[in-house]
């Protein structure tokens, strides 16, 4: 491995929050991961945000999502910045009594508890060019810090305790001074048929000075042993990509490789969740991660058939938008 990607490596998870900038802020952390056969997942999130010229508001946020077959079971709590803990020079989030690190989680949001443990072997995965970390755009960054990792543990929804025993998921990281404009984001760690195929894309539209972009679109895919990055500027243009409620397609390919895929969800498979946006305002994230997601990959160094993957409900399909219940019928929380 090289020097650079060991450094940012090491770095994956260290936190880029500066509790003396007003520029506006936000970080998170999130773990998720699915049941091996069952409509069940989880997602838990421990964030910072900041708004822009308020930095005495800032604050610590604490969110859970239980999702059990056609039930989903949302959660939040905020906590003043002085209980929170975000060092940048190691890897610990604490936001009250509630603590994240890179082998396990406890907290409680809400009516949702947790204590787990994970671990992943493997090596993080930079869905932008490593260059763009530390440059001012795009203004969202994000990582998967820990690909493929298992959880162990439990968690408790009101009086409901789910035992969590290898649950494949992951481990991110997302920082930035606003959300980006509108997008969706998709993460499949496992198809049904690939178990060791990870997938991570996103499809988004951005504003830049005032101008809205067409769709961009950049993807990288860990199949059989290699990692196809197709993020680069020139692939953010070339890509295919376009999404509505509830349904993404996207195409995107290089001269060794082409990647066609389909994400969807019944509405029924969201919850809504408002995120405050430090630039000003709110945003609007329609959240699943029961979504189904069919792929099909064709290496032009191989003779045959495409390669067809499926996953029937263990992709995560988040929406970022500005559109409120009346456009898409999915209730805003929080």
């Amino acid at each position: 491995m090289k020097t650079r990607q060991i450094q940012a490596e090491a770095k994956a998870n260290f936190s880029r929050f500066n509790p003396t900038s007003d520029k506006g802020f936000y970080e998170s952390y999130f773990i998720r991961a699915n049941h091996p056969t069952e409509k069940q997942a989880f997602w838990i999130r421990y964030t910072v945000f900041s708004p822009k010229n308020s930095p005495e508001k800032t604050m610590g946020e604490l969110w859970a999502i239980f999702f059990d077959g056609n039930k989903i079971y949302p959660s939040k709590t905020e906590f003043p910045i002085a209980d929170c803990k975000f060092p940048n020079k190691n890897f610990y989030v604490e936001i009250g009594n509630n603590i994240l690190n890179s082998a396990q989680a406890t907290g409680k949001a809400g009516e949702i508890s947790w204590k787990l443990k994970f671990s992943s072997s493997d090596d993080a995965l930079f869905l932008l060019p490593l260059s763009y970390y530390n440059a001012p755009f795009p203004k969202a960054k994000s990582i998967v810090s820990q690909p493929f990792a298992s959880f162990k543990g439990y968690i408790k929804s009101g009086k409901e305790k789910y035992e969590i025993n290898n649950w494949i998921g992951s481990q991110n990281h997302n920082w930035g001074e606003k959300h980006t404009d509108y997008y969706a984001w998709g993460q499949v760690a496992g198809f049904d048929n690939s178990p060791d195929t990870f997938l991570e894309l996103i499809t988004a539209k951005l504003v830049v000075k005032g101008i809205e972009t067409p769709f961009l679109t950049i993807l990288v895919l860990r199949h059989k042993g290699k990692e196809y990055q197709i993020n680069n500027l020139g692939s953010w243009f070339l890509n295919k990509g376009s999404f509505d409620y509830f349904n993404w397609e996207f195409e995107c390919k290089t001269k060794e490789i082409e990647i066609k895929g389909r994400i969807k969800a019944k509405s029924a498979d969201f919850v809504g969740l408002r995120y405050h946006n430090p630039a000003g305002g709110d945003k609007n994230c329609l959240n699943s991660k029961v979504a189904s997601c069919e792929l099909q990959i064709e290496e032009k160094s191989k003779a045959g058939m495409p390669q067809a993957l499926y996953s029937a409900n263990k992709c995560a399909f988040e929406i970022l938008t500005n559109e409120g219940q009346e456009y898409h019928g999915i209730k805003i929380n929080f």
